[in-house]
């Protein structure tokens, strides 16, 4: 392919992206299972882990998720909270859990498509799971649509006018010329 080619299309995707968000949250202890499944899965080995708190007015920062929650039982009024976890290279694939004012949102990136995707899908499963909701995905169609039904309209219109043929000309048709062709 061409330079001048290159530049008239689309450039290859190379990053997967992915973000949710969930309001009326309460569970923190959800927010840290979602962070540990998410290294399992992804997996993050070594893990780069880093939780920030009340980033906007006076954060505090620390590196686990043992930290985090030690710090959360010691002072439960936080304003926010930002669990980022990753691998070697954040580039790679990360994960990040943002809590601020019972909202929560999940972000999952990275150039590594495989790693970055199976963080934030086990991190959303682990979310749903607790509340009972089911993780998007799209409907399946009704069988019955309206291409469907043309599809279907035209075939019956076909078959009704295959019935209204009369096979014995097309038979007798095609079998004297070649007879004549052949000098007989």
């Amino acid at each position: 392919m061409s330079p001048t080619a290159w530049s008239t299309y689309s450039p290859v995707m190379d990053r997967f992206e992915l973000s949710e968000r969930w309001c009326s949250w309460k569970d923190l202890d959800a927010i840290f299972a979602a962070a540990r499944v998410a290294i399992e899965a992804g997996p993050f080995d070594p893990v780069i882990c880093e939780v920030v708190f009340n980033e906007e007015y006076d954060p505090f920062t620390v590196d686990t998720l043992e930290e985090a929650r030690e710090h959360l039982l010691r002072n439960p009024r936080i304003m926010s909270m930002d669990i980022v976890v990753s691998h070697t290279d954040a580039d790679d694939a990360c994960l990040t859990l943002s809590y601020s004012g019972e909202r929560l949102q999940l972000n999952g990136y990275g150039r590594d498509w495989t790693r970055a995707r199976a963080a934030y899908d086990a991190a959303q499963a682990e979310l749903a799971g607790r509340y009972g909701i089911t993780t998007f995905k799209l409907p399946q169609l009704p069988k019955d649509t309206v291409a469907e039904t043309r599809k279907r309209l035209e075939i019956e219109a076909l078959e009704a006018a295959l019935e209204n043929v009369d096979w014995s000309i097309e038979k007798s048709s095609t079998a004297r010329p070649c007879a004549k062709r052949r000098g007989r």
